[in-house]
Parts: structure tokens; sequence; C-alpha cells
């Protein structure tokens, strides 16, 4: 079965997310009034210390960062001592996937982190064997890279893998200490692997959080899950999709406040280069979903997808909820073609998005449907700092004009379906500038 129908299938079967503890954020799942706000579940529990259960056919390891209780370190297998802890936890990986040219089904296993703080002082690599690094606990386990390493913090494969193993990353957190390096991203993962990420935070990385890493090389693309993550504060992307990657969900996430002020850098971004991979023409990133997360004050767009006019195709953007974006809060273009948006609330929360484009953006994107999505934005609010400087009045209300809804930017957006949207407060309905697509929904202009 295509990774295509695969993906859409996982979509159609998988429930969404709860509510949630932790920071204020808006929750995830089918569309809602923009103005209900509460956070998505990313629960924080795992196996007790030292205690997960065996794999058959796998071994596992425990090891126990440097300020672990004695009773803790009794247990373990490696002890760390708070510096370069990435040379016992490597030796790990290394341990469990020595049998070389075996099964994947006999090789590999579990290396189990306790709670506390590992301090690395490089990379810590996950070969291509069924290899799960697993913590005590999204807040409770962290893997936080040393001062002038300039490396990433988790490498998954090397893009050269033509099996179909797998793997688990969770219950954890990579913290790459961006201030503090030159280069680095949290969670690198090449195409040729399997792997699920869940309950796992990535942030503060010099680069991005989690990198799915396309190759030239002719390997079968990666297929994988994001979920229940929490992805915050990294200099670039929160989630780069790089080229000739397929089959990903990514769901029931929080992605925010990624991206250098200023800079081009969104909250997932999906792009196509030149290069040939199996997976689709030219390099093109095809076949995944993106649902149920909840994006919010990422630098650039909340969703970007990049066709690099070879197209990124069959896309579903699903019921996520998306707030205060200074640009774009959904974004096709560069010869992007059938993508789904459904479902999503799009809400300006604030007067910070004045002057915002539109909620969603189609430059050269076709055959694309935008339906049941709701989009809003306040009536009016308190004056921000640069409208003050504009001659608004301190502490009195004021009228905010809001983005539009909906705009297709360029002539060669053609085909495409607008069905079913709900445009509330000061939001302007949709404006067609390209041809050969049709709204049920208001517009304000036509073919300009």
């Amino acid at each position: 079965m295509k990774a295509s129908v695969l993906v859409l299938l996982l979509l159609l079967t998988t429930p969404g997310c709860g509510p949630a503890t932790g920071s204020a954020a808006p929750s995830t799942g089918t569309p809602v009034a923009a103005t209900v706000i509460s956070a998505p579940e990313i629960p924080d529990s795992a196996p007790g210390l030292g205690q997960s259960t065996p794999q058959p056919g796998l071994g596992n390891l425990f090891i126990v960062a440097a300020g672990a209780p004695s009773r803790i370190k009794s247990r373990a297998d490696y002890v760390c001592d708070g510096t370069d802890d990435h040379v016992e936890i490597q030796a790990a990986i290394d341990s469990l996937s020595e049998h070389s040219g075996k099964s994947f089904a006999v090789s590999g296993g579990t290396v189990e982190l306790s709670a506390g703080s590992f301090h690395l002082g490089a990379a810590v690599h996950c070969h291509d064997r069924v290899v799960n690094l697993v913590g005590a606990g999204m807040s409770s386990t962290q893997l936080i890279l040393q001062d002038e390493t300039h490396d990433d913090v988790v490498v998954v494969g090397s893009g050269t893998e033509q099996g179909w193993p797998s793997g688990r990353i969770a219950q954890l957190s990579v913290n790459g200490n961006g201030k503090k390096q030159k280069k680095g991203s949290g969670i690198r993962v090449f195409a040729g692997l399997r792997l699920t990420m869940e309950h796992v935070r990535v942030s503060e990385c010099k680069e991005t959080g989690i990198f799915l890493q396309g190759s030239s090389a002719e390997v079968r693309p990666a297929i994988g899950t994001i979920e229940n993550c929490h992805i915050d504060y990294n200099q670039k992307h929160g989630v780069h999709i790089g080229a000739g990657i397929e089959g990903w969900i990514i769901r029931g996430n929080r992605i925010n406040d990624n991206g250098t002020h200023g800079q081009p850098y969104h909250g997932v971004y999906v792009e196509a280069i030149h290069g040939k991979v199996e997976s689709g023409p030219a390099g093109a990133s095809n076949a995944f979903v993106i649902a149920n997360n909840v994006l919010w004050q990422n630098r650039s767009v909340q969703i970007c997808i990049n066709g690099g006019g070879y197209g990124g195709a069959h896309i579903v953007i699903a019921g996520n909820v998306m707030l205060s974006s200074p640009l774009e809060n959904i974004k096709l273009y560069a010869g992007t073609h059938l993508v789904s948006i459904t479902g999503n609330s799009i809400h300006s929360a604030s007067e910070s998005a004045i002057g915002a484009a539109a909620h969603i953006s189609l430059e050269d994107a076709s055959f694309c449907t935008i339906s049941a999505n709701v989009f809003s934005s306040p009536s009016r609010g308190l004056p921000s700092p640069a409208m003050i400087k504009a001659g608004a009045k301190p502490g009195k209300l004021v009228e905010i004009p809001g983005p539009s809804g909906i705009l297709i930017e360029s002539g060669s957006s053609n085909h495409n379906r607008f069905v079913g949207n709900t445009i509330a407060g000061k939001v302007t309905g949709i404006t067609l500038v390209g041809a050969d697509s049709v709204s049920d929904c208001p517009v304000t202009a036509k073919k300009k």
C-alpha cells in the first residue's frame, strides 16, 4: 500500500489530543471557536527507573545521571559523571547495535535513562538497528549540549540505510544550549529509518528543533511519527521536513516561539529540493499529515509548504489551532499541489497581528481544498506600541483591522476549492487572484 494511503488511514483512525498540563496554550482536536483556548495533553509519565519491559530478542541497558541517588546507581549498567555523558550513552547504544549484519529483529534494544541531567560533549548517534532511547519523563530526564560543542544533540541514521529498522525516542527533554553554540539541531533523523518520537521536548537549539533530513541516495524515505511533543525556542524552524520525506505524521504537538526574530523560520517547514529519491518527483516531499497541533508565536509562518518547483503533494493539514503569526499562518507555494487544509482554527489573538498577511496564502499552489476552517481576529483592543507611535491614544480601545482569511497570490494558483469555511471578526473574506478557483465563502475581489 502506498505511503499516502497509509497516512490518510492513520489520520482517520486516530483520535486527537485531550486537555493538557503545562504552560497555557490553545487546545487541539476538531475545529472549535477561536475564542476557546486551553492546552493540549502532553503526559509526562514513564516506566519506573530501570523497570522498562524488555522486548523479545532485544537488550535493555540502564544509564544513570551523575546526580541520581546511590540506590538508583546500584542498578545501573552505566553511571555518568556529569561531563561528556555522551560517552556512556553512546557505549550503551553501540553495545546494543554491535550485531552488524544480523536480522533487525534480533539486534538492538532499549537504552533507558534515569531522571536527571546528562551533559553531552558530542551528539548521540543511534545506528541503523532497533534502538530505543527512553527517559523517565519529559521534565525529568534532560539531554543538554555542553558549551561550544557545536553539534546536534541526537542523530538517528546516516542517510544510507536500505532497510526499514525502527526506533523510539520518548519521555525526555533535548536542550541544544543554542546561545553557546555555532550550529546544531536537536534531533536529526536521516531518510531510510522508521522512528517514533513521543513525549519529547526539544528546545533552545542553535538551528532546528527536529530535522527530518532527506537524502540524495537511493534509499527508501523515512516513515515515522512526532506525537505529543513540545518544540519551542529553537533559533530556526520548529520542525523541518526535508526533501524526499514521506509518510510522517506530526500530531498533537505544541510548537511555539521558534525562529530568530525577523528571519524566515517557521513552526513547521516542508521543502522539496533537487535530488533523486524513490519517493517522488525530483525530491518532492509527499504524503504526510500535520494534524491536531497547536502552533503560536513562531517568527514567520506557522506551517509553510515549499514545493520547490517540483510539488509537495498529498499533504493533509487538519484540526490544528494557530495563534498570532506575524505573517501567514499557513502558506503553500512554489508548485505545491493536492493539499487538504481542513478543520483548522486560525485566530489573530491580539493587535500584534495587525498588517499580517492572509491566514492562508496560496502562491503557485493548485488543486488544493480548503474546507471547514474557522478564521477570526478581534474587532477591537488596546493599541500596541507601534499604533501609539502612529497616533493612537494609550488606554483607549481602537478598531483593529484584521488580515485576509484566504488569499490566492499568484495567477498560477489555479483549480482550488474553498468550501464551508467560517470567517468572523475583522477578517476579510477570500481574495482570489488566480484563475479557475471556486468558493462558497465571501469573496472580496476576483482576478486582480
